[in-house]
């Protein structure tokens, strides 16, 4: 046998052996299997499902009146604290599983793609319910809403590419949630957080008698 098949047959059964690995790693780190990975795919798919139905109609719509558009960012707003906080904690997640990996002495790859994985699932169940849902149900959605309505507005103006605007809207909720799951992000929002729990230390003026 000649050196270069030696080193093809050792590579292949190194990769051989390298396969029930990932299949394990992708069983384990890839579900939600733990109370802390649940509590996260909730929220996250959850933000990202109601997200993605104001994002999905605007993107939809051929022209929109600047009214309507702040309407729906509007709209998008009570979703954002959770969707900001889930996506920090799905970051953390992600970095210590990758930091777990490398300390077991697996493959760069193979921990980087393991420990994504879930980055880009989790979003990308919710976005995926939820554009699927404003895309089935925009035409009675729209009946049924008043007609003023941003939703009902946004939806009479679409073009009818609901199929393009909602993989549109898929990628960049799952985008803007691994920038949300940074390490700066997370810093930012103890810092916002840190800013508006601070008691007010100014000293209350006196009274005149």
């Amino acid at each position: 046998m000649s050196a270069e098949n030696a080193r093809t047959e050792a590579a292949q059964q190194q990769k051989a052996g390298r396969l029930p690995v990932l299949i394990w790693l992708a069983w384990r780190f890839l579900p939600p299997l733990d109370r802390r990975d649940q509590r996260t795919l909730t929220w996250v798919a959850a933000s990202c499902a109601y997200l993605a139905v104001p994002t999905t109609v605007g993107l939809a719509a051929s022209r929109m009146p600047a009214i309507t558009l702040l309407s729906l960012l509007c709209l998008a707003v009570p979703a954002l604290p959770s969707w900001w906080l889930s996506a920090i904690r799905l970051g953390d997640r992600r970095r210590e599983t990758a930091l777990a990996l490398r300390q077991a002495r697996i493959n760069t790859r193979a921990a980087a793609a393991t420990s994504i994985s879930r980055q880009i699932l989790y979003p990308a169940v919710g976005s995926i319910v939820g554009t699927a849902l404003i895309s089935t149900l925009h035409r009675p959605l729209g009946r049924a809403l008043p007609a003023g309505a941003p939703l009902s507005v946004a939806i009479k103006q679409s073009s009818g590419h609901w199929v393009v605007a909602a993989s549109i809207a898929v990628l960049l909720l799952v985008g803007m949630t691994a920038a949300l799951g940074s390490a700066r992000s997370a810093k930012l929002y103890g810092w916002i957080k840190k800013l508006a729990t601070r008691p007010d230390r100014r000293e209350a003026a006196p009274q005149p008698q």
